[in-house]
């Protein structure tokens, strides 16, 4: 059993000898961003490794917690790896918005003695909506690792949709030069500080109804390990592949096959666990959505519950390796406003966009690491 951590900051203390960090994610809906062609990519700890809980909300999304300044005030976050931001809500958002922060940890720095004012501003755009407000400085820790001077916005302004969801702001984990605030990702601090063990970090994601809680629509249990990698999640040896740009966690597939069929061959690609599914250009995800019968209702394909356990599988090969989803994996059971369920696939098309994203489907399937300190992502099937 994982379980969330509380994250404790000491003003002044320094861990001599931290471990690695294993952070209990919570999980959450989130079907998908509405516009994929503005796309940004929306803790166990040896010296350094954190084992952080995740919740899972109904296998959208995951979040887990970190504390931000001193004494410590906690916030939920999504921890993203297709964003390089770490930025959490300002409690100067309440007096416009009482509503959301009945539901929401905000973050108030003048409770913080280790709060520093920046003087920028900055605006984030998702493909969903976008946030806005202010920079600021302070201590955070994600567990027992602790982060010392961190640069982050602290949001004024967060479009509906992120506000309704469950976390309250986003923990970037890609690289530093797609930061729109042009500085370190809390990750990449970690490494300068000399917090983590391992310039590494990987997600367990599991499914809801994977959850001992009983409740289907949220669950826990998933898991992100920040300075190193949790063996009892994964089994089999991990697959390598370098990153071919780091800007996103981009890497190279070197094909997809439909059952027997090809449909493309070396693409680039992005594994995001800040994405619920499967996204791609519409020429190829079209290919595989018409393929398995699949009915097009607003850029989703809906497919015949009765035929899923009949479709072929689709084969990601990675670092010359396969990697299968059964249709099991790739359709999704979702509930209408009717109260019936109708199953769709996970794969989205847009023609604007040049790489595919490996979203949560993917990521619930094979293990992630995403290696910084190589500069190369490892996959490996996840148990």
């Amino acid at each position: 059993g994982f379980y969330s951590l509380r994250l404790y900051e000491v003003k002044g203390s320094t861990i001599s000898d931290p471990t690695m960090v294993h952070l209990g994610l919570r999980r959450y809906n989130r079907i998908h961003r509405n516009s994929i062609e503005n796309y940004t990519g929306h803790v166990r700890s040896i010296k350094g490794t954190a084992d952080i809980a995740l919740r899972d909300v109904q296998d959208l999304y995951y979040y887990g917690t970190m504390d931000v300044g001193t004494p410590p005030q906690t916030i939920r976050v999504l921890f993203d790896t297709g964003s390089s931001d770490l930025w959490v809500p300002s409690n100067k958002i309440c007096s416009n918005d009482t509503n959301y922060c009945s539901n929401h940890n905000t973050y108030t720095h003048s409770k913080s003695s280790t709060y520093k004012t920046s003087g920028k501003k900055f605006h984030v755009k998702y493909g969903s909506g976008e946030v806005y407000g202010f920079v600021s400085q302070d201590n955070i820790a994600v567990a027992n690792l602790q982060v010392q001077d961190q640069t982050f916005g602290e949001a004024t302004f967060i479009d509906t949709q992120t506000a309704d969801s469950q976390f309250d702001g986003i923990f970037g984990l890609a690289y530093p030069a797609i930061s729109e605030m042009q500085t370190n990702p809390p990750f990449v601090n970690m490494i300068k500080q000399g917090v983590v063990n391992e310039p590494v970090f990987a997600f367990y994601l599991n499914k809801a109804s994977d959850s001992s809680s009983g409740d289907s629509s949220s669950g826990e249990g998933a898991e992100l390990v920040l300075g190193g990698v949790d063996p009892n999640h994964y089994t089999g040896d991990f697959t390598y592949t370098p990153v071919i740009e780091q800007t996103y966690w981009k890497i190279q597939i070197d094909g997809i096959t439909l059952g027997s069929n090809e449909i493309c061959s070396t693409y680039p690609a992005i594994p995001d666990s800040g994405t619920s599914l499967l996204y791609g250009p519409s020429e190829f995800t079209d290919q595989i959505n018409q393929a398995i019968g699949g009915e097009e209702s607003d850029g989703t394909y809906i497919v015949d519950c009765t035929t899923i356990d009949s479709l072929p599988d689709v084969t990601i090969y990675i670092g010359g390796k396969p990697f299968v989803l059964h249709p099991q994996d790739y359709i999704i059971s979702m509930p209408t406003e009717s109260g019936e369920d109708v199953c769709v696939s996970t794969f989205i098309g847009s023609d604007n966009l040049s790489f595919f994203i490996l979203g949560d489907v993917f990521m619930r399937k094979y293990y992630t690491v995403f290696d910084m300190g190589n500069n190369q992502v490892g996959f490996a099937l996840a148990q």
